[in-house]
C-alpha cells in the first residue's frame, strides 16, 4: 500500500478497538495513566513556574512597572502550557506504550497471531539486545546526521530527512516490536521486517506521528498506533514476508 499504508492501517486499528469492549478496556489503562500524568505535569509547570516567577520578580505596587509584571507573567504561564504540549507526546511514548502490550497481545490474538513462547532468561536478553541496538544505532545515527547538518547546505537535507524518515522508521519500530518480539525474531530481523517495505514503514511512523502528536488525542491515538503496528506485522506474516524465527 505503500505511503497510505499508515492511514489505512490505523483506521482499521481504530476499528478492530471500538468493535472489541475487551480490546477498549485494555486501551482505557494507559489512557487514563497518561491522562493523569498530562494533568499533574500541567499542574505542576503551571504551579511551580508562576511560584518560580513570583521568587524572581514580586508581584510590584499598582501602577508603574505593575503592567510589565503582569505581561511576564502572562508569557511564562504561556510557556507552561507550550511546554506540556510539548512534553505529553514524550510522556505518551515512554508510559503508555509499556502499558498498551497487553492490548497488542491480546489484539494479536485476536487477528490470529501465533506467539512463539520462549524462556524467562532468553526474553530479558532479546529485550536487552533489541534496546542496546535501537540506542545504538539510533544514537550513532542522530550523530552523523547532525555532524553533516553543521556543512552548509547539507543542513537542508538532513532536517527533512531526520522529520520525514529517520525518525518515522524508529516510531514504526517501536509500534511493532511488541509483535515482532512475540514471534522471538532477532534485533536483525525485525529491522529487515521494518524495512521490508520502507515506504510502508515510513508511513506507519508518519501517521503514529500524528496520533500522538495532538493532546488529548493521543491518549487514544496511542492504542490506534499500537494496534496499527499489530496489523502491519500481521499482514507482513500472511503475506510470508516476515522474517523466520534463527
Amino acid at each position: 500500500m505503500g505511503i497510505f499504508a499508515g492511514p489505512a492501517a490505523a483506521a482499521r486499528g481504530a476499528k478492530l478497538l471500538f468493535s472489541q469492549p475487551r480490546l477498549i478496556a485494555l486501551a482505557l489503562i494507559p489512557a487514563v495513566v497518561t491522562l493523569l500524568l498530562s494533568l499533574l505535569g500541567g499542574w505542576l509547570a503551571l504551579t511551580y513556574g508562576h511560584e518560580a516567577f513570583l521568587w524572581l520578580w514580586r508581584e510590584p505596587e499598582p501602577g508603574g512597572w505593575h503592567w510589565l509584571w503582569a505581561f511576564v507573567d502572562f508569557f511564562v504561564k504561556l510557556l507552561s502550557i507550550v511546554g506540556v504540549i510539548f512534553i505529553t507526546p514524550w510522556l505518551v511514548m515512554l508510559l503508555g506504550l509499556p502499558l498498551c502490550e497487553p492490548l497488542a497481545a491480546r489484539a494479536d490474538a485476536i487477528l490470529g497471531g501465533q506467539e512463539v513462547k520462549g524462556t524467562f532468561f532468553g526474553d530479558i536478553m532479546a529485550s536487552l539486545r533489541t534496546t542496546l541496538g535501537l540506542t545504538l544505532v539510533g544514537i550513532a545515527g542522530s550523530i552523523g546526521l547532525f555532524l553533516l547538518g553543521l556543512i552548509p547546505g547539507v543542513g537542508l537535507l538532513t532536517g527533512p530527512f531526520m522529520a520525514l524518515v529517520w525518525t518515522p522508521l524508529f516510531l514504526c519500530f517501536d509500534l511493532c516490536d511488541s509483535s515482532l518480539a512475540r514471534r522471538q525474531l532477532r534485533f536483525r530481523q525485525k529491522v529487515n521486517a521494518v524495512l521490508k517495505r520502507p515506504f510502508s514503514s515510513i508511513s506507519m511512523g508518519l501517521t503514529g506521528s500524528v496520533l500522538l502528536a495532538v493532546p488529548l488525542i493521543n491518549l487514544f491515538g496511542l492504542p490506534i498506533a499500537v494496534l496499527a503496528g499489530v496489523i502491519r506485522v500481521r499482514d507482513l506474516e500472511e503475506r510470508g514476508e516476515l522474517p523466520k524465527r534463527a
